[in-house]
């Protein structure tokens, strides 16, 4: 018997998930080659769960990477090689490839949860993959594939019934795949009124969420759908009653967020910092476009541990600000066109051993 192997199998349970916890997923892969009983031992749902908790917690570790198309690759936005003009010491930049083998051309990207990607492969194919542990699952077709093009679509989980969930939506008909029953369902329509003016769902709280219009009387009024994956109904939440025109509805730091032009190429975020509370939406960042050069439009990422913000330029080009200095520095990129982006966390969540735990 493997010496290793024996004296692991001596500790408590308990004891050895805490030690396997603090590895990286990659340390984690290699263990498994170790013994069956190592090999089981990580891949156990508790252990998966505790070593997603820790890593997602521990602030000496960054778990988070930027998934950006086309090729795919994933970048470590904290690492001190992640700049375009310093030497990639540490692997800051990893190429994933595609899970199914085929060319990358037409996937559209749906978001993330516990480290699992939904990609959308046209025309109608969704796949559920972990780009860390490169295990991946095409989704059966929708009965009603067919019959028009998406108004909607989204991915997320619900921890509470410990499934995930893909919507999407032709016309006003609205499906969502459950990854727990592996089927299809028709749920709520959606009202005929509403215009859904950005396609993807930001996936927070349990709930995805749209950017919308729709006309109440002579008044155009703009809101955000939000659909709760676990009672699968349609709410509305309002958005700042400032008088603004707001647009880029993400997810920023754990809140949703929105844009709003301010004149003089001001772009302030703004979030919402109790969720669902319309009073909480507050200003927290102001960008100035005339620090960026030849920027038609840019899109705040997150935030690093030293403040500094992580910006889209252009869907060509991922670049690190400083707030306080008003300097920029590019990123890392091997993308060869426009690209799409997505933040994920490196997990051992497996979409064939279907486990789900926390949303990230």
């Amino acid at each position: 018997m493997n010496r290793k192997a024996s004296s692991m199998s001596t500790l408590p349970e308990e004891v050895v998930d805490n030690i396997l916890s603090r590895l990286p997923v990659k340390s984690l892969g290699r263990c498994k080659c170790v013994s069956k009983s190592w090999r089981s031992q990580i891949s156990n749902p508790q252990s998966v769960k505790f070593h997603l908790n820790r890593a997602v917690s521990d602030a000496k570790t960054n778990p988070f990477r930027l998934f950006t198309t086309y090729p795919f690759h994933a970048l470590d936005y904290e690492s001190p090689s992640s700049f375009e003009d310093v030497a990639d010491d540490d692997d800051a930049i990893v190429d994933l490839g595609f899970p199914s083998g085929e060319p990358a051309n037409g996937v559209e990207i749906m978001g993330s949860c516990n480290g699992l990607l939904c990609l959308l492969y046209f025309p109608d194919c969704f796949i559920l993959w972990n780009p860390t542990i490169k295990d991946s699952r095409e989704l059966p077709t929708s009965p009603t594939s067919s019959d028009g093009d998406l108004s909607l679509k989204g991915f997320g989980y619900v921890p509470s019934m410990d499934d995930y969930k893909v919507v999407r939506a032709i016309q006003t008909r609205v499906e969502v795949f459950s990854l727990k029953d592996d089927s299809w369902r028709r749920i709520e329509d959606l009202h005929t009124s509403i215009v859904i003016e950005e396609e993807v769902g930001t996936f927070l709280n349990g709930s995805l969420h749209w950017l919308a219009s729709h006309h109440k009387g002579p008044t155009k009024q703009h809101v955000i759908l939000s659909l709760d994956l676990e009672r699968e109904k349609f709410s509305e939440i309002s958005l700042p009653d400032v008088g603004k025109t707001f647009h880029t509805l993400a997810m920023f730091n754990g809140c949703l967020s929105l844009l709003s032009n301010e004149g003089y190429g001001n772009l302030w975020v703004w979030v919402m910092k109790a969720y669902g509370v319309n009073a909480s939406w507050t200003k927290q960042v102001s960008l100035l476009q005339d620090d960026f050069l030849f920027c038609d439009y840019l899109v705040p990422v997150c935030s690093t541990k030293n403040g500094e913000i992580i910006i889209d330029i252009d869907g060509m080009q991922i670049i690190r600000y400083n707030l306080e200095e008003r300097t920029v520095r590019n990123l890392k990129n091997r993308s060869e066109q426009y690209f799409e982006w997505l933040l994920y966390v490196e997990t051992l969540v497996s979409p064939n051993t279907y486990q789900g735990f926390i949303s990230t």
